[in-house]
């Protein structure tokens, strides 16, 4: 029986790193795939086969897991009469047709590994997003026989349903990601790519901030805990006390996130590592919320807590139940933005900005990256110092403690 595992080679390069391979055996041979990924022997988990602290690598290993994966049980499927040699076995798995992928089924495959890697948020995206490419285009055919004609076929019909070109560009973005994943795993090759003739508009829009006085009004509210919208005025409070923290990320926080005064979290979405000054306001904000479970809110239960990628459609009703509750109390203080819990990350910048800190603090605080991407390489992170003074200050302002 022919198996696949991911692996590290025995030896290291000169760099100090491994490279990573996927293996695949039978009887009692084997035969290697590089993936042209090299980490550190320490950054990965040999017994589980999984690259450590390391969320983008791990998907595009898994990715390549699953694309040959499906090639070696396709095989095993096709021979289950007779008995096969390696050499036959690794034949059909490198040398495979690229045409025989058909679009659909890498998109189905893709879906799933975002699923597995616990991101939720972009695999309903790409799903979203199949859903509404498939019925433009033929998507049951191979990479390359999507064409530019394809690209401005999906943008016309779109725009007669009335969308925007913003709204067309989250499409558009989804399509060309698969098409890079295509190309990376050598599904199809390079020069046919069909997004180099073509550009993914957009149109600027007027972002949804609350104003500095808002937030003044905001912060500066009484608000009786009895009052069915006080835990999520708190909410609120933590959105923004936590530099415009991801709900998801918020609700998903323990105490064993706070450690020294400061609350330390990765997050989700992008992995970066969050250490944010444990203040009053914030230790103030969670201590309105008692309950037995782990997570400092207790609004998601233990079990998925413990399993973050089971608790999407969980999530999603949290997320609709606080914009909500949210929304109410925007319409109770006149804001004329309605408020949701985007809106929080989006005004933590503005009122930053609106005090004076330059763009690239800013963007350091809420873990964008700053300058071009050549000299931001050079670039020293701004210490956490400059970062806590800065979070400081605009507590003092939206809660008028300040002199």
């Amino acid at each position: 029986m022919a198996t696949i595992q991911l692996t590290l080679k025995s030896r290291a390069r000169k760099d100090g790193k491994y490279p990573v391979i996927i293996r695949i055996r039978h009887n009692r041979e084997y035969f290697d795939i590089p993936t042209n990924t090299s980490i550190p022997k320490s950054k990965f988990d040999k017994k589980k086969g999984r690259v450590i602290g390391d969320k983008e690598t791990q998907l595009f290993l898994d990715e390549l897991m699953e694309l040959h994966g499906r090639k070696v049980r396709t095989y095993s499927f096709q021979n289950l009469s007779r008995e096969f040699t390696l050499k036959e076995l690794k034949d059909f798995v490198l040398n495979k047709p690229a045409n025989e992928i058909l679009v659909i089924d890498f998109w189905k495959d893709t879906i799933k590994q975002l699923h597995k890697s616990g991101r939720g948020g972009s695999a309903r995206t790409y799903k979203n997003t199949l859903s509404v490419l498939q019925k433009i285009i033929d998507l049951e055919r191979p990479f390359s026989a999507i064409t530019i004609k394809d690209l401005l076929l999906i943008e016309e019909v779109l725009r007669q349903r009335g969308n925007n070109y913003n709204s067309i560009a989250v499409y558009m973005r989804v399509l060309r990601a698969i098409c890079n994943k295509a190309i990376n795993q050598n599904i199809v090759g390079f020069d046919w790519y069909p997004f180099r003739k073509y550009k993914i508009r957009r149109e600027k829009t007027i972002p949804k901030v609350l104003t500095l006085e808002d937030m003044k009004s905001y912060f500066q509210a009484e608000i009786d805990q009895s009052d069915p919208l006080f835990k999520a005025w708190n909410i609120g409070k933590l959105l923004f006390l936590l530099r415009g923290i991801n709900l998801r990320d918020l609700i998903f926080l323990t105490r064993e996130n706070i450690k020294n005064g400061r609350i330390i979290y990765r997050r989700g979405k992008t992995g970066k590592v969050y250490s944010i000054k444990y203040s009053k306001l914030i230790e103030e904000a969670f201590s309105y919320f008692s309950h037995n479970r782990k997570s400092i809110l207790g609004i998601v239960t233990d079990e998925l807590l413990n399993n973050p990628s089971k608790s999407l459609e969980s999530r999603a009703q949290i997320t609709k139940r606080i914009n909500t509750k949210l929304k109410k109390l925007g319409e109770k203080f006149g804001f004329e933005v309605p408020l949701t819990t985007y809106v929080f990350r989006y005004t933590y910048a503005n009122v930053a900005r609106k005090l004076g800190y330059s763009k690239d603090l800013i963007a350091e605080a809420l873990g964008h990256e700053y300058g071009n991407k050549v000299t931001g390489i050079y670039l020293e992170l701004f210490d956490q110092e400059t970062l806590d003074r800065m979070a400081e200050q605009i507590e003092n302002t939206v809660s008028n403690l300040s002199s």
